[in-house]
């Protein structure tokens, strides 16, 4: 049987994953959008890779990198639970 405060749980945590990931994704679009009128700089190297300063760039980096971070957690939690006797 599934706990109906159980399902509503999951979707506001995986809401506000969503939600996380989205104003992050916003923030590196706008930082994107005024690093190179601030600073002149227009492109960067990582890894021997050139990657250009832009929002699609800076906001896709930045949604991608908060988006995996928070569902690896969120993986690592739900196992973990699975091995807590006293878990609800």
């Amino acid at each position: 049987m599934t706990d109906d405060r159980e399902l509503g749980g999951r979707r506001v945590v995986v809401g506000l994953v969503a939600a996380l990931t989205a104003v992050t994704a916003a923030f590196g679009a706008l930082l994107g959008f005024v690093l190179p009128a601030w600073t002149g700089l227009e492109e960067f190297t990582v890894l021997e890779m050139t990657v250009p300063v832009s929002p699609v760039t800076f906001g896709l980096y930045g949604g991608v990198t908060i988006g995996v971070f928070l569902v690896t957690l969120l993986v690592v939690v739900q196992l973990i639970s699975r091995f807590d006797e006293n878990a609800v």
